[in-house]
């Protein structure tokens, strides 16, 4: 019997909670990357992800300097580290900033650009793990506002993501 299960979290509880679940995502993500990593975001913005401000997580990337860890400078680095990204996010002024910030890495074939129009599901799926629900990847969707998302472990529950967004976007489903 599979005792892993979900976990929703509004982010009105607590204005950390959906930060520390991203920081504690993305720094499982440096540990053990995935092969493909899908982020969907019809709003999205180059939100601090990683609190390296002790320098307590200098081991997963030496560049990083000692403070907040953009979500840019991180998608970069997992795809130096070979992991194949897909965002997919409306063509609008306010996304274009977090595109710009991914510089090179975006034009590569390891991070991969999806700009479309009436895009509003939100989530992001790796290997191991997907959260999705309401909430943009934008300093308000993941502090202030009231938001509700799902954390999903659950093995067969991932692999039906992973294979959605494939369909979807492309990718690697291994």
């Amino acid at each position: 019997m599979n005792t892993r299960t979900g976990r929703i979290i509004h982010s009105r509880v607590s204005s950390r909670q959906v930060p520390d679940l991203l920081q504690a995502i993305f720094v499982a993500e440096m540990i053990a990357p995935s092969s493909c990593l899908w982020l969907i975001s019809p709003w999205i913005s180059d939100i601090p992800l990683i609190d390296n401000s002790a320098n307590s997580f200098q081991y997963l990337n030496a560049t990083w300097a000692r403070g907040k860890v953009r979500f840019s400078q991180v998608l970069k680095a997992l795809a130096d580290g070979g992991t194949t990204i897909h965002v997919a996010t409306r063509p609008l002024p306010h996304n274009y900033g977090f595109i710009g910030s991914l510089g090179e890495a975006a034009a590569s074939d390891q991070i991969v650009i999806h700009l479309v129009e009436e895009l509003h599901e939100k989530g992001i799926v790796g290997d191991t793990f997907y959260l999705g629900g309401s909430m943009n990847f934008t300093y308000n969707g993941i502090s202030i506002n009231e938001e509700a998302v799902i954390y999903e472990t659950t093995p067969e529950i991932v692999a039906a993501r992973r294979i959605i967004f494939n369909d979807r976007w492309g990718g690697v489903v291994s």
